[in-house]
């Protein structure tokens, strides 16, 4: 990480004039712990340049409390074009303490670095997690050291590798399905240079045919897809070889592109659009649509709804953080129990329709997830084991 591009993109956030692709930026330094140092560094000097607030920081609690609720009445308004707007340098610093560095911690222990506060228990994220099965029924659990899969004749890890279990007669020609248990995430690198991004508790199911016409993948839960062009050679002819992937809901086809895709049991399929152009239809081909970049298909009940979105925020889930834009609250614990291996129940199942929106980071504790979605909405969580209680207030 560079010192100055931290810098410069967390004065724009105060400025309120980045980008979504630079905010997306700027939420991944402050996701990785090893910048929690310039976090705080930053933040004091911006204090240090607000008159009267050192002053406000030693007073009564009242003012801390009073702009703390400031910050989640602004979170708690609707934005169609930004999911979280402050209205002045000062608040947005606030937010940028309050918000992005998690509710559970106070102004003074991010300044301070107070290590002498008590630590409650917490609920760990998920890491690197996932098996690989084969069509002969061989299966082998990947390295937790690493991120990402290599296939092809040999199966191998991103830094050269071999993995182990797998003998390179077993593997050639193949089919295999690559299981993402919950709490868990890989990353895939196909060998037609395609990439993908497998989310907790998913299934890729990999074609293994060179020669066929269309390169072919079944998808249950999200994945996140880099699709790299491919030719196929038909006498003097030169054919570009279509990629698709199937789910339960839906059948993409694309040619080149980066798109995401949410196929889990008992939710809408959705498709989301980052770069290039995808062609979808029901799974049996009817009721085709094409979707262009910042746009996303939703399918309830065999229909298909097109909607403009600002697609990094529904992308952000591989690069360490939860990015939710008036989103249910069923639909947020779906993804939290997923990512933290627990299971969730409501006292009362209009809990569920309970919208949210804010950003917060995958790899800290879920407990400061719970924390921000108690203080911005009529909630409450209480947590048993593995098992988390939804409440009303």
């Amino acid at each position: 990480m560079q010192t100055s591009r931290f810098s410069e993109l967390f004065e724009g956030y105060l400025a309120n004039t980045l980008t979504p692709k630079e905010m997306l930026e700027l939420e991944q330094l402050i996701v990785d712990e090893q910048n929690d140092a310039q976090l705080r560094q930053l933040i004091g000097q911006e204090f240090k340049t607000v008159p009267t607030a050192g002053e406000q920081l030693n007073g009564e609690d009242n003012w801390l409390q009073g702009l703390e609720q400031k910050v989640l009445q602004t979170i708690q308004k609707p934005k169609p074009t930004k999911i979280i707007s402050f209205h002045s340098k000062w608040i947005r610093l606030v937010g940028a303490i309050v918000l992005l560095a998690g509710l559970g911690l106070t102004i003074h222990y991010l300044i301070n670095n107070d290590a002498s506060a008590p630590k409650q228990a917490t609920v760990l994220p998920g890491g690197n997690k996932a098996t690989i099965r084969l069509d002969d029924g061989t299966q082998v659990n990947l390295s937790e050291s690493q991120s990402e899969i290599v296939l092809g004749q040999k199966l191998a890890y991103a830094d050269g590798s071999l993995v182990q279990g797998l003998a390179a007669e077993n593997v050639s020609g193949q089919n295999m399905v690559i299981d993402v248990p919950k709490g868990g995430m890989y990353k895939i690198a196909l060998p037609d240079g395609s990439k993908v991004w497998l989310n907790a508790d998913s299934r890729l199911r990999y074609i293994a045919d060179p020669t066929a016409e269309t390169r072919t993948l079944e998808l249950e839960g999200e994945a996140y897809f880099e699709v790299a062009h491919r030719y196929l050679t038909k006498g003097k002819e030169k054919i570009l070889q279509p990629f698709v992937v199937h789910t339960p809901g839906q059948t993409i086809k694309v040619l080149g592109t980066s798109f995401n895709v949410t196929a889990y049991s008992g939710e809408p399929d959705r498709t989301t659009l980052v770069e290039g152009k995808v062609e979808l239809s029901l799974p049996d081909g009817s009721n085709k649509q094409y979707l262009k970049p910042n746009q996303q298909a939703t399918i309830r009940g065999g229909t298909i709804t097109i909607a403009d979105v600002e697609s990094l925020g529904y992308v952000s889930w591989k690069e360490g953080t939860f990015n939710f834009s008036d989103e249910s609250l069923e639909i947020i614990l779906n993804q939290v129990a997923r990512w933290y291996d627990i299971d969730v129940d409501y006292e009362d199942a209009s809990l569920k329709k309970l919208k949210f929106e804010g950003i917060v980071p995958r790899y800290k504790n879920m407990e400061t997830l719970l924390k921000i979605l108690e203080k911005t909405g009529d909630v409450r969580f209480e947590l048993k084991s593995r098992r988390l209680h939804v409440k009303k207030k």
